[in-house]
């Protein structure tokens, strides 16, 4: 067993299983009548793109490795990537933690097999997780609200170097009047 590949996938199932996300929208029928309480409707999470966006960017990489592993060759592994990401379901995506044994029976297979597929799902994540994280970011770099946020850090670099020469300018005319006086 890979210990930060545990982690990873421990954050991501956790996150899988509890999306920090609060979404709901109100009803309308909730303030039908002014005399009853308004109520939230909608559910919990709108979609799962908003569940998505709102995991972490490990919890997003790991994600979409694992995805990634699913898809039929050559891109991903096929079957045996399928039968990794069911058995990261099955391990890390409960509210409550089971027993190994368990969790190997809902797989149909011995504690022993169970054991040296997690040891396969660890490496073929840490394979793929560098470059899934570099896809993200690249992808991310390339959004039009990336690049707009990028060049309002660069105005304000710009502003910034020009106000602090505008007051060097008017300090060392300052002391030049000084020293005249």
């Amino acid at each position: 067993m890979i210990e930060a590949m545990e982690v990873l996938l421990c954050a991501w199932g956790r996150e899988a299983v509890d999306p920090a996300i609060d979404v709901s929208i109100a009803s309308p029928l909730g303030r039908m009548d002014e005399d009853a309480p308004s109520g939230q409707g909608g559910s919990r999470c709108l979609s799962t793109v908003e569940c998505w966006v709102a995991m972490s960017r490990a919890a997003q990489a790991v994600d979409k490795a694992l995805h990634d592993l699913a898809l039929d060759a050559p891109a991903g592994r096929g079957s045996v990537g399928r039968t990794m990401v069911q058995l990261a379901r099955v391990r890390y995506c409960q509210a409550r933690p089971l027993p190994v044994a368990e969790q190997a029976q809902r797989l149909g297979v011995s504690v022993r097999t169970y054991r040296t597929r997690v040891d396969e799902l660890h490496r073929a994540l840490q394979d793929a997780l560098p470059g899934v994280a570099a896809g993200l970011e690249h992808a991310e770099r390339v959004l039009p609200a990336t690049v707009a946020r990028i060049e309002r850090v660069r105005t304000a670099q710009k502003t910034s170097r020009m106000e602090q020469r505008r007051l060097e300018r008017r300090v060392d005319e300052w002391r030049a009047l000084w020293r005249e006086s």
